[in-house]
């Protein structure tokens, strides 16, 4: 975290005007490692299925962050949208492989649990 110095003024009764610094903590976001080399072994950018679209329509739009662990819409669609080599058997090209499929099975299942939801609730 940086450390950044504001002054907060204060205007008492009778004009008298009073001056404080106070130190705050400025937030930099910086990609994690793992969007770094997913950029990096990204050969191209992939088509989405209808049933990926379909999941990423039924997902929150947006996500209150406090400590950034968790992927949105946009996180998700970013990392099904790209594409790799089939034949990378490097394992940072393994790694971005699996955790693409594993984005793509966490988007579709929100299909299937909206439509248990609905089911339920019609019962």
């Amino acid at each position: 975290a940086v450390s950044v110095q504001v002054q907060l003024k204060l205007r008492c009764f009778r004009g008298l005007q009073v001056s404080i610094p106070i130190k705050m903590a400025a937030s930099i976001v910086v990609p994690s490692d793992i969007t770094l080399l997913e950029e990096k072994k990204s050969v191209g950018n992939r088509q989405l299925y209808i049933i990926e679209k379909l999941g990423l329509l039924g997902m929150a739009p947006f996500m209150i962050r406090l400590h950034y662990s968790k992927m949105d819409k946009g996180d998700c669609r970013a990392v099904l949208s790209k594409k790799y080599d089939p034949d990378d058997k490097s394992e940072a090209g393994v790694i971005v492989q699996k955790r693409q499929e594993s984005v793509r099975k966490a988007v579709v299942s929100t299909n299937f649990m909206w439509g248990t939801a609905g089911t339920m609730s019609g019962l």
